[in-house]
């Protein structure tokens, strides 16, 4: 019987290929060294130091949730500081519009109305001006975080300013033709819906609450002014009330 053939030796032997990855030690990543403010972390005794049971800490503390929320609500207040100085821009246009109005007998009367209704705006604008500096203390800022009834109740009554302010002044650019009283009523039916009186009570009920806190001394033995933040409120509902009724009277 003829022996088996022979096997060679080389066939399973290893063979390192040109291109071949790094093996062993060599295969592994490159790490960057800690920073040199960061602590060394020593081995918990009981506990390998190979565990993966890898606790994170910060270096710094972490503002709180309610921290967050004021510094939300310092930006509402920028956004309507914001809404302040374009409404007071608005208004200064509108009262140049209605100051080289034509003065005959048939634009008259509308000149009155839209005059009136402009000193309801200004006094609208000093309203806004006066809660918003009565939000300025950092411990009424709670009740104008964003999403707030408060928050949402004046960005609305902006919006609402905004848009009849631009209706009057389209009328008043037009005295000298024909206006468009009908367009005029729409604009200012279109607009109320930015007043959003419904939010009335949420507010009344928000102020109460921030009141009976502060009454409470969880403020200190200096308590935050909230009775004149809820007068400023007061008397921005009534005035933006006022203001809505006399939109409702006929023009001319």
């Amino acid at each position: 019987m003829n022996p088996p053939p022979s096997i060679p030796k080389n066939r399973h032997s290893f063979r390192p290929l040109l291109f071949a990855p790094p093996q062993g030690s060599d295969a592994l990543p490159e790490t960057v060294p800690p920073p040199a403010w960061m602590p060394s972390v020593a081995a918990k005794p009981g506990r390998s130091a190979n565990d993966s049971h890898v606790r994170l800490r910060a270096m710094t503390s972490l503002p709180r949730a309610t921290d967050i929320e004021y510094v939300d609500a310092e930006d509402v207040l920028d956004e309507l500081c914001e809404d302040q100085l374009m409404l007071s821009v608005n208004l200064t246009c509108l009262e140049d519009l209605v100051a080289a109005a034509p003065t005959d007998a048939s634009a008259r009367a509308a000149l009155r109305t839209i005059s009136a209704r402009l000193a309801d705006l200004g006094a609208l604008r000093d309203a806004l001006a006066n809660v918003q500096l009565a939000i300025v203390d950092p411990r009424l800022q709670r009740i104008s975080v964003p999403d707030s009834p408060l928050a949402d109740y004046l960005r609305g009554i902006y919006a609402w300013s905004h848009a009849v302010v631009h209706a009057l002044e389209h009328v008043a650019g037009s005295l000298r033709a024909r206006p468009d009283w009908e367009l005029l009523r729409w604009r200012i039916e279109e607009a109320k819906n930015f007043h959003f009186d419904e939010l009335h009570d949420a507010i009344r009920g928000d102020l109460t609450s921030l009141a009976v806190v502060a009454n409470g001394g969880a403020f200190g033995a200096k308590r935050p002014r909230v009775e004149e933040l809820q007068y400023a409120v007061e008397r921005l509902i009534n005035t933006a009330v006022a203001l809505e009724k006399h939109l409702d009277e006929r023009f001319g």
